[in-house]
């Protein structure tokens, strides 16, 4: 069985680290896939697309820029919507609704 669409929002594939966020830390640590299984996702992957921005708060600028081509997605780049959430100020992405009518 494959998936016909994924859309990543702020995705990673690699380690990074926030100064006195051991939690945070421990949950990234956890949570980046290795090359078999980034591998395996784009096989059972139709279409990919990774959304990210230039003020995320969370992830580092050069790792959300460089996951879309790591996983072979197309690339969504929205300027100034940080981390997209609440947090951000941000509880609606038009670019979401557009990518799900496409496909």
């Amino acid at each position: 069985m494959k998936i016909d669409l994924y859309i990543g929002l702020a995705g990673f594939d690699k380690y990074f680290e926030h100064e006195g966020r051991d939690d945070l830390n421990r949950a990234i640590k956890e949570f980046i896939p290795d090359i078999e299984q980034i591998e395996k996702f784009k096989k059972l992957t139709n279409n990919r697309y990774a959304i990210y921005s230039d003020n995320d708060h969370i992830v580092p600028f050069d790792i959300l820029e460089k996951y879309p081509e790591n996983i072979g997605a197309n690339l969504i780049f929205i300027k100034g919507i940080g981390h997209m959430g609440k947090k951000s100020g941000l509880e609606k992405i038009p670019e979401v609704l557009d990518i799900i009518a496409e496909n």
